[in-house]
């Protein structure tokens, strides 16, 4: 995938290595929740990231040497392409669809669903242990309050 303005052209170069980065940076072991609730709420910060990681020069060195450059960058995108960062993000959902690196390979509809989904930017795992330690809690004070009398 390219990303164009008249100073720069980055080739966004998707590697199974790079994925992994990425989640560990995001700081999420699923790698498709991590980017969905990414691109659900247009987190600049991890689409810096993610564009550091995943952007090469011809030779394949990394194109970027800090996340300044990054910024700038998005801003000359943006500002030449016509493009906003939503934009951006889903060019990269595109790209990572058709190469394979979310669960199953989906249609556009699909993908659209997937991204718009509300509950896409809700961690279902924290979720449900906190509701299972508050269930769990009310338990045990129901079964202490009958050892009083």
């Amino acid at each position: 995938m390219i990303l164009e303005t008249k100073n720069k052209t980055i080739k966004l170069v998707l590697k199974t290595r790079k994925i992994v980065d990425i989640s560990n940076m995001l700081k999420n072991k699923n790698y498709e929740e991590a980017f969905t609730k990414a691109y659900a709420i247009c987190d600049l910060d991890a689409l810096t990231k993610m564009i550091y990681i995943l952007a090469e020069d011809e030779n394949g060195k990394n194109m970027f040497t800090s996340s300044e450059e990054v910024y700038d960058f998005l801003d000359d995108c943006r500002k030449e392409n016509k493009m906003n960062f939503i934009d951006i993000y889903k060019k990269i959902a595109e790209e990572l669809n058709s190469e394979g690196f979310f669960k199953s390979k989906m249609s556009k509809k699909e993908l659209e669903e997937m991204i718009s989904n509300p509950l896409s930017t809700i961690n279902m795992n924290e979720l449900m242990q906190k509701s299972t330690e508050k269930a769990m809690s009310k338990i045990a004070e129901e079964q202490f309050q009958g050892y009083k009398g």
